[in-house]
């Protein structure tokens, strides 16, 4: 049949089809000319079954439309959460849609009328366990779309789900959790968790992030994967949380995150990061301070020794003229003069090393 380009009316709207796949909760995928629900469909079956169903379909123009279904199996998620479309015959281990039983005949639908579309899935006995996973799509063309991958054209879609009975196996590990950096200026940190499905179905772990200081107080808690976004099997998918505290923190910080996964949501995986957050906006003009005070005291230190020194030399030679001393007594009277300036750069060193250590102690103390 040959294709009519003024009937491409509708647009791929790539949000709508992302949203219906991370969020249960999602409302039916709509473009600007047709709307379908549902738009996700998760069941679970046993081999064997036939599964059936129906699909709502609006034209939500004011014209009649045609419109006809494709079907497409879906091969993972990119790291956005968008579904990959498999190509025809592409092998992905979660094939579905040879399964499914639906009308190859347009459908013409009038301006704001809504037609239901059954179809059913006749699951083969020798079906593997765990998740299948495929689409039915909605064209305004006869041909198969060329596209595979992310960007699929002109189409919206229901999402299909089935869950196969049998050996069901639920394994998610956390490969990497971690802030962004690991140390900060101030408390905007961003949080990377990357997890990877290990099981033969679809899982969706979420859960707390706890962040607490130095005194193992709690500070803030997040949420990742609010949304309950989905991991398909023998996959893995990066989530991210950002945290944002007040202005005064400061030191060592930790994050303790705790997830949970499966169909009970009663498996838990943890993961641990620290990091530290130095305010230097605060630090740099404490310290520049705190130096200047140690010159002062240095310079005032050094002019007291020459004051008391010149003092000392004065009442010596008072102390020579009146009487006549040993060589040692004038000695111990003149001292030489390099001792006084030892005196000062000694003083000098411990007022530093005590700055020093004041510094080191109130940096642990605070980490």
């Amino acid at each position: 049949m040959k294709l009519n380009r003024i009937s491409l009316l509708v647009l791929v709207l790539a949000a709508p089809i992302v949203i219906s796949w991370l969020s249960p909760l999602a409302l039916a995928q709509e473009s600007a000319g047709v709307k379908i629900s549902p738009s996700i469909i998760e069941e679970r079956v046993d081999p064997g079954q036939i599964f059936t169903s129906a699909l709502q379909i609006n034209n939500l123009g004011r014209e009649p439309g045609t419109f006809y279904i494709v079907t497409r199996n879906i091969s993972g998620l990119s790291p956005e959460g968008k579904p990959i479309f498999a190509a025809e015959g592409e092998p992905t281990g979660l094939e579905l849609i040879s399964w499914i039983r639906i009308t190859d005949e347009p459908i013409i639908i009038g301006g704001g009328e809504t037609k239901t579309v059954p179809f059913s899935i006749a699951v083969p006995k020798e079906a593997t366990p765990g998740a299948h996973i495929g689409s039915i799509f909605l064209a305004t063309s006869a041909e198969r779309p060329k596209e595979t991958g992310i960007g699929v054209g002109y189409q919206v879609a229901t999402i299909i789900n089935l869950r196969i009975s049998g050996e069901i196996l639920e394994e998610a590990e956390i490969r990497e959790f971690r802030a962004d950096k690991n140390l900060y200026s101030q408390p905007r940190v961003k949080f990377l968790t990357k997890i990877e499905n290990l099981g033969n179905v679809v899982v969706r772990p979420r859960g707390p992030i706890e962040i607490t200081d130095m005194f193992d107080r709690p500070i803030a808690t997040l949420t990742l994967n609010e949304s309950a976004a989905a991991i398909l099997p023998k996959s893995a998918r990066v989530f991210e949380a950002d945290w944002q505290g007040d202005n005064l923190t400061f030191g060592r910080y930790q994050a303790l995150m705790s997830l949970v996964y499966g169909e009970d949501a009663k498996t838990t995986i943890t993961g641990t990061v620290s990091f530290w957050i130095l305010p230097l906006k605060i630090i740099l003009p404490s310290v520049g301070g705190l130096i200047a005070l140690i010159l002062l005291i240095f310079l005032f230190v050094k002019l007291h020794i020459r004051k008391k020194l010149r003092e000392l030399r004065q009442a010596s030679a008072e102390a020579i003229h009146k009487s006549a001393l040993g060589p040692l007594e004038r000695e111990l009277l003149h001292p030489p003069k390099g001792a006084p300036v030892s005196r000062a750069a000694l003083l000098t060193i411990v007022l530093l090393l005590f700055t020093l250590s004041f510094l080191l102690v109130l940096f642990f103390f605070f980490a």
